[in-house]
């Protein structure tokens, strides 16, 4: 995969993945500096498992308006739909097309509480004729109200 964390959306508000700009009931989670330990299991054309833990700032803008951290490609067109939109919980597909990597994005993200965020997140797509599913699950911690020079 060309992008590793965008075949996993920047997962920590992978509620992000499901957003897109239409927020009826932002997540009630703090903004701010958080760390996001994400487990990829991918298969087809290659095979691979990896956990990452990375930190990634959270603003009031991206959860408010889109907080999906990985961006569209150029010629990318995406489709959201939500299932079930509270400030704990948020659930739908997002649909993805014309761009190098076509995705399909299912997936529910909960607010165990206001620093605590988990989700489950099953994105399949191709690129370059192969076809890849990633079954990734992610724990996200608030660390801070300052991100510092995190982005």
């Amino acid at each position: 995969m060309k992008h590793p964390r965008t075949a996993c959306a920047a997962v920590f508000c992978a509620a992000s993945v499901f957003a897109a700009g239409a927020c009826a009931a932002p997540m009630d989670v703090k903004l701010g500096l958080w760390e996001v330990t994400l487990t990829n299991r991918i298969t087809g054309a290659m095979t691979q498992s990896n956990t990452v833990t990375y930190k990634s700032c959270l603003t009031k803008k991206q959860l408010e308006e889109d907080p999906i951290a990985q961006p569209k490609e150029e010629g990318q067109k995406c489709t959201t739909r939500m299932t079930s939109q509270t400030r704990t919980v948020w659930a739908g597909t997002r649909v993805c097309t014309g761009g190098e990597f076509d995705q399909d994005i299912s997936g529910k993200v909960t607010a165990l509480s206001r620093e605590h965020v988990r989700g489950k997140l099953l994105i399949k797509g191709s690129m370059g004729g192969n076809s890849i599913t990633n079954h990734a699950t992610y724990d996200s911690k608030w660390i801070g109200s300052d991100c510092g020079d995190v982005q």
